[in-house]
């Protein structure tokens, strides 16, 4: 079966790696013991399916040094706090793609070169404005994330290609987060997160609409419904497919890990 280069980038960040979930579970307290850390990893490894099917990773990376911080056990301000980091990893994206530091993101993954026209260029600088003031009232809001620095796996700022094809996953699992959040707080009968989250999930369907337009996939706009909501048909319009609803903050920060992405302070 042949792939792309953006899917070929995309199965390797998600392929077990131990070193990468050894490194991600020691920034936690729950596992600073390394005997502790190992027997997890070695769990993990055996599913076959790497970091996505960590349930304790995500929940842990996500609870770092925040029990104090939040109500014990409120999904709905646990999916708030996640989007804290999503938001500031989706600014750390954008930032690198147009090579400009963010307060998010490392040096070394910038891009090196133009990846995108400057018609392009305003599409990206427009996104990240977007995620920032995500981010911004999400916080206002008393949300927060115990990351603020992310690294990017290598190659993601190489080429236009595997940018764009990084992007579009990114934009996947946010849509599937805020989705998600909004679920879990209709459960919960607080209307107004569920309206925020809302809000902010009709952004990233925009900028994941925006990705597939610059990287030439035809047709941009390829779903029905966003989410678990059908399938995807031969209908034009309705081939895509569909987010992942995630069902805890634990699992759509699992899903961000599972990209490549590295929680680093």
């Amino acid at each position: 079966m042949k792939f792309k280069t953006g899917e070929k980038i995309m199965l390797e960040a998600q392929a077990p790696n131990a070193e990468r979930i050894e490194t991600i579970l020691s920034t936690s307290d729950f596992f600073r013991a390394t005997s502790t850390r190992r027997t997890l990893v070695q769990r993990i490894l055996a599913t076959g399916r790497g970091v996505a099917v960590g349930g304790a990773v995500g929940a842990a990376v996500l609870s770092r040094g925040m029990k104090s911080a939040r109500a014990a056990d409120d999904p709905v301000m646990d999916f708030g706090n996640a989007a804290v980091g999503a938001e500031r990893i989706g600014i750390a994206f954008y930032s690198n793609a147009l090579g400009q530091e963010s307060p998010f993101g490392v040096a070394s993954d910038l891009a090196k070169g133009t990846l995108l026209d400057s018609a392009h260029r305003t599409y990206f600088m427009a996104a990240r404005n977007q995620e920032d003031t995500h981010r911004s009232v999400l916080q206002s809001l008393g949300l927060d994330f115990p990351f603020s620095v992310f690294g990017f796996p290598a190659g993601t700022f190489d080429s236009a290609a595997a940018m764009l094809a990084f992007g579009e996953q990114l934009e996947s699992v946010f849509i599937g987060a805020y989705l998600g959040a909004i679920k879990v707080a209709a459960n919960a009968t607080n209307s107004f997160i569920a309206e925020a989250a809302a809000q902010i999930l009709g952004i990233e369907c925009e900028h994941r609409v925006l990705i597939r337009d610059i990287a030439s996939e035809d047709p941009p706009n390829d779903r029905f419904f966003e989410g678990d909501i059908g399938a995807p048909t031969s209908t034009l319009g309705n081939a895509g497919t569909r987010s992942t609803v995630y069902a805890s903050a634990g699992d759509a920060v699992n899903a961000l890990l599972a990209l490549g992405i590295t929680p680093l302070r």
